[in-house]
């Protein structure tokens, strides 16, 4: 008896491996015709469960004009996607009893408190609401940046201007607005750790999570493993040598868009995330704090968008006409209705300038990671690889 069970137990890992290779192939056939039909030069797909990748495909090479194939130790610049650590980091602090999320910030941070807000008719007023840390982990603190908000494109800092940062547009918990909130996010977690972002993403995630390629200062040693950067031009992608090897060196670290990284080490952290904040026995939050920053932290704000560029992708779709569709959580956006067939409602997600993408559906213990190194953001055709790469890990090709 003891003998059949062990055949028939063999036999169901046979037919499970086999099964698992027939996906992968029929995957990679159909990523073969998404590679073949985009001009994209390089890209990085994976599904990731809670044991880590359980599909990649790759497509390219690191340098473009070179022949050595992409890989997931190559790096990246991931810009926002910098959000999400910094704010594990902030939520580490909530945790350890250092900062609540809706106290007042005045005190703490009197630098970013002072900063005054410019109204419609381009008038500078004070302030009179107080700036919380849950306001700004959902970008409803008021701060924008300047190519999404047409009033502060158009500012220009007179020659006493004081303040580290543009002037806010709105008063705090007024609006929702995309912005430079996470980078003040940062600065709270420098100014209460003591130490440098840097020091303190290697001390408390990165270096846990044997995140080994992450940082905001690449090393000398690993420049010649940035992957090319290019913008699109026409209906073809560019390289651009300048961006792609500038600000590799920094001592201003940007929790909102400074870090570069590669595509395991990312995986990594979203692993962290579907196992409830812990891996390979390193736990670098709480399952109760992971569940808060999967809610609605927003309550009713919804953008009021001045760059109608950003309205036509469901990757972004968070403007006044879909209010209830997509919300903020602590860090990322939720999608609260989900696309059917494939995402479940509560999924979050969000994206790095650079066409980097990411969603993590806790309620199927399955998120989808694309990484490829171009501008504009959300270009057509990454963008369109990136939502038929979900479709084909969520089994809808």
């Amino acid at each position: 008896m003891k003998q059949y069970l062990l055949v028939l137990v063999a036999c169901f890992s046979i037919n499970a491996l086999q099964a698992q290779q027939l996906d992968k192939k029929s995957n990679d056939q159909v990523m073969d015709s998404v590679a073949k039909n985009n001009p994209l030069p390089t890209f990085i797909v994976g599904g990731i469960n809670k044991n880590g990748f359980f599909y990649e495909y790759r497509h390219g090479n690191k340098l473009w004009e070179g022949n050595e194939p992409i890989t997931n130790n190559h790096i990246f610049r991931i810009y926002s996607m910098t959000k999400a650590v910094t704010s594990v980091a902030a939520m580490q602090m909530v945790e350890s009893g250092k900062i609540t999320l809706d106290e007042p910030l005045d005190n703490l941070m009197p630098e970013m408190a002072e900063i005054p807000i410019l109204t419609k008719d381009g008038k500078l007023v004070k302030a009179t609401k107080s700036i919380t840390l849950r306001q700004l982990l959902t970008h409803t603190a008021g701060f924008a940046y300047p190519f999404l908000h047409n009033g502060l494109n158009n500012f220009k800092k007179p020659a006493d201007w004081k303040y580290q940062d543009f002037p806010r547009v709105y008063e705090a918990g007024e609006k929702w607005q995309y912005g430079t909130n996470i980078d003040w996010v940062g600065k709270i977690v420098e100014k209460l750790s003591g130490q440098t972002l840097e020091e303190y993403f290697k001390e408390h995630i990165t270096g846990p999570l044997g995140m080994t390629r992450t940082f905001f200062s690449v090393p000398d040693e690993l420049v010649s493993e940035i992957t090319t950067f290019g913008h699109l031009k026409g209906d073809q992608f560019v390289q651009d040598k300048e961006w792609q090897y500038r600000d590799l060196k920094t001592t201003k670290y940007e929790g909102g868009g400074g870090l570069f990284s590669t595509f395991h080490d990312y995986g990594q952290f979203i692993t962290c995330i579907l196992n409830d904040g812990k891996l390979d026995g390193k736990q670098i939050l709480k399952k109760e704090t992971i569940d808060l920053m999967f809610m609605n932290n927003m309550g009713e704000h919804f953008t009021v968008y001045d760059d109608p560029c950003l309205e036509h992708t469901y990757l972004f779709n968070m403007n006044a006409k879909n209010v209830g569709v997509n919300k903020f959580g602590l860090g990322w956006a939720v999608d609260q209705t989900g696309r059917k067939g494939i995402r479940a409602p509560g999924t979050v997600y969000w994206s790095g300038a650079a066409c980097t993408f990411y969603s993590m559906d806790r309620k199927n213990g399955k998120a989808v990671l694309f990484f490829s190194n171009t501008l504009p953001w959300s270009n057509i055709h990454a963008e369109s690889a990136y939502m038929k790469s979900e479709s084909i890990l969520y089994g809808t090709k």
